[in-house]
């Protein structure tokens, strides 16, 4: 775990050095909904959605509430977090579920925009910090106004 740490830190100063001037304005809006990866299942097994909301409260600083759900609505899954960016590349912290069962995660990623408004967000997270860390790739997408 001091490894995965140890990279994370390094690969997070990396990219702050190489920042260059703000990519993400104080005053955007982002929503989003759902992970690109789990769209094949759309027709066989259904998708879990990911309702996201960004406000991005300084330049390239945005903070976040997702809430997700799935095929059924046993219990509503909120957290929420912050992202740094530097350019189109950030790293973010999230607390999972702090009401039920509290956890913490942490990603890095990338920022692609298309098509005007719409953007792409593939990222690596590491989630299960105070349990068992759970490593996994998923690729946002959504609307930044």
């Amino acid at each position: 775990m001091k490894k995965l740490f140890t990279l994370f830190a390094c690969a997070s100063l990396a990219f702050t050095l190489s920042a260059q001037d703000s990519s993400q304005p104080a005053g955007s809006w982002y929503l989003g909904s759902g992970d690109a990866t789990s769209m094949l299942n759309i027709f066989s097994s259904g998708v879990d959605m990911h309702a996201t909301v960004g406000y991005a409260v300084a330049d390239d600083i945005v903070l976040t509430a997702k809430s997700t759900f799935g095929g059924e609505f046993d219990a509503l899954d909120l957290s929420v977090g912050a992202a740094y960016f530097m350019g189109d590349y950030y790293v973010g912290l999230g607390v999972h579920d702090p009401i039920n069962d509290l956890d913490l995660s942490i990603n890095a990623g990338r920022y692609i925009d298309f098509k005007d408004v719409l953007y792409l967000t593939p990222q690596l997270n590491i989630d299960a910090l105070l349990g068992d860390p759970n490593v996994s790739f998923t690729i946002g997408f959504g609307a930044r106004f």
